[in-house]
């Protein structure tokens, strides 16, 4: 990330993504991972403070978008809101989303800086969506979330060394299903719920978070999200925030490659489709429009 002289096209300063040498967040990338790890922009849009003279970037995913066993740690800063100074360049704060991405859940949105009042207290607030069906909302001069958010434990991953927590805001509720269970599937008919049974059946089922596997897990929001490019619209005189949202699964599997050596990574994801006489097997509501009140965290 570069900052410029509007005026004269001078480069002022530059923020590496993937911290280099000496660089705060450097040891987050295991066995030198840092030296030729790609990817981890900022593909959406940022947002711009300029009260406070700040710029936010929402930062994408590492390469490559479902294996990780070559980028051992928490990755910083991908999937990570990073505010930066301005003028400077200088890292005021972040906050990592997802530790050491495994899904394809890169921050997809500009955030939107909203003012609130919460229990009585004006904040100015910093409002992230996510792929994964998630707000998360922080006092955008300090990074103190507005409402707790905890670490929790996730599943293990067969392949890899998995992060073994990810942050879970405890206010606002997800605007959209997290993980699948057989009881997500259709149902519409006996013959169709039949159908769609034997359809899952090879592959895995689970909570959010849980890892891509050799045999393919259904992931719920898919690579897609949940929320995506556009973001959420807020409302300054109602206090609400605005949500789009798609309910679309990727069922991605991993395999082993041929010949690591030459191809510089030990496995590769593969899409599966599951689906029946053209019917997604995931219950819908397929399209959601959520509106949030915000100085009270929660759905309206």
């Amino acid at each position: 990330m570069r900052g410029y002289d509007i005026r004269t096209g001078k480069c002022l300063w530059t923020f590496h993504t993937i911290p280099q040498e000496g660089q705060c967040g450097n040891d987050t990338w295991e066995g030198d991972s840092w030296k030729w790890m790609g990817n981890t922009n900022v593909w959406s849009m940022m947002s711009a403070d300029e009260e406070l003279g700040l710029v936010d970037l929402p930062v994408t995913g590492p390469t490559f978008n479902f294996a990780g066993d070559f980028r051992l740690g928490d990755n910083l800063f991908p999937n990570s809101i990073v505010c930066l100074n301005a003028n400077t360049g200088e890292r005021v704060w972040h906050f990592q989303t997802i530790h050491h991405d495994i899904w394809d859940w890169g921050l997809p949105a500009a955030p939107s800086l909203i003012d609130i009042t919460v229990d009585g207290q004006a904040i100015p607030a910093l409002t992230q969506v996510t792929k994964t069906g998630f707000v998360f909302v922080f006092d955008r001069r300090t990074e103190e979330p507005v409402w707790p958010i905890e670490e929790r434990p996730v599943p293990e991953s067969e392949i890899e060394t998995a992060a073994k927590t990810q942050p879970f805001p405890v206010k606002p509720l997800p605007f959209e299903m997290q993980g699948v269970s057989e009881d997500d599937l259709i149902d519409f008919t006996p013959k169709i719920k039949a159908l769609v049974l034997e359809a899952a059946k090879p592959f895995r089922l689970g909570p959010l978070y849980e890892p891509p596997s050799r045999q393919g897990t259904i992931q719920v929001p898919g690579w897609g999200g949940g929320a995506n490019w556009g973001g959420g619209g807020f409302d300054p005189e109602t206090g609400y925030l605005y949500v789009s949202s798609r309910r679309q699964y990727t069922v991605v599997g991993m395999q082993p490659v041929d010949d690591p050596g030459v191809r510089g990574y030990d496995n590769e994801h593969k899409f599966y489709r599951a689906a029946v006489d053209g019917l997604q097997i995931v219950k819908p509501p397929y399209g959601t429009l959520t509106a949030y009140d915000m100085n009270r965290g929660e759905i309206a």
